[in-house]
């Protein structure tokens, strides 16, 4: 069996700068003792995971001095233990946002919390069923993270979609794209893709707006994701949600595989199972 990795990619969100409130008592008062014997380090270092967890679009060392109340001097130590921990990591524009190591602790928290123990076993039955390559993902602040691949291990299958688990996909990629933005609210579509230009990652790429939120639209309604050789050559998909309370997104469950076996007709048929097995994970998750 043959592998086609697929690209990474990484994509900055909208501008949004949290700061934690001194009236709170989170952080001293300017002109107080702000030194680290009476805030300790370790304490420093969880508000500012905290901070970054919570912006979009990932923050600057200012950013980040200015919502901690600490000199950039000191930040950039604390930045730098942080970065070589993998708990954060820093893009070609300065931006700081959270790391691969704090996916891995996140990864613990959720395999507890139940996603996994409900995902796989459907991820299980979908790879089955369509001999293809089943995806869950999480939606970060820079993209998609890959939670879990299934495959199945037949030896006739030839040649397969994988991607490594914890790589990630961009936010506007294809099927997984329109997922996400139908699960926020028309203005903060519109908002979003205001600042945020459509790739054209091959030539069947949507690159005009009034037509991808149409697109969207319909996702909203249906449920369901299609992409057409959208985001690689050749290779189509089809995602949905897995929701929580409120119909919030938990996380992404897609289907990928070579439009030359993975056309229209077995992307419909499939579409529907998808469909149901995460609505299954939805309703499980609910009664954790």
């Amino acid at each position: 069996m043959t592998s086609l990795l697929l690209p990474m990619y990484t994509v900055l969100m909208s501008k949004q700068i949290v700061r934690h409130s001194e009236q709170q008592g989170m952080l001293p008062a300017n002109g107080t003792n702000g030194s680290a014997s009476a805030t300790p380090m370790v304490e420093r270092a969880f508000l500012l995971l905290d901070l970054l967890g919570a912006s979009e679009r990932g923050m600057t060392l200012s950013d980040l001095a200015r919502a901690l109340d600490m000199s950039k001097g000191s930040l950039h130590g604390l930045l730098r233990t942080l970065e070589a921990s993998g708990a954060v990591e820093q893009d070609s524009e300065k931006l700081y946002s959270l790391g691969p190591r704090v996916f891995d602790l996140a990864q613990r928290y959720i395999q507890g919390a139940g996603l996994r123990r409900f995902a796989l076993p459907a991820m299980q039955r979908l790879a089955a069923t369509s001999d293809e390559t089943v995806l869950l993902g999480r939606v970060e602040s820079n993209g998609v993270r890959i939670l879990e691949i299934a495959q199945t291990e037949n030896e006739h299958a030839g040649l397969r979609i994988t991607a490594r688990q914890g790589s990630k996909v961009h936010m506007l990629a294809g099927a997984t794209a329109r997922v996400i933005l139908a699960s926020w609210p028309p203005e903060q579509r519109e908002a979003y893709l205001s600042e945020h230009a459509l790739p054209r990652f091959t030539d069947h790429s949507v690159t005009d707006k009034a037509r991808f939120l149409r697109e969207v639209e319909q996702v909203a309604y249906q449920g369901i994701g299609m992409d057409y050789g959208e985001y690689l050559t050749g290779v189509n998909a089809v995602a949905t949600p897995i929701q929580g309370p409120g119909n919030t997104l938990i996380a992404l469950l897609w289907i990928v595989g070579f439009a030359s076996r993975f056309g229209v007709e077995r992307m419909t048929i499939l579409s529907e199972h998808l469909h149901t097995e995460a609505q299954n994970i939805s309703r499980s998750l609910l009664h954790i």
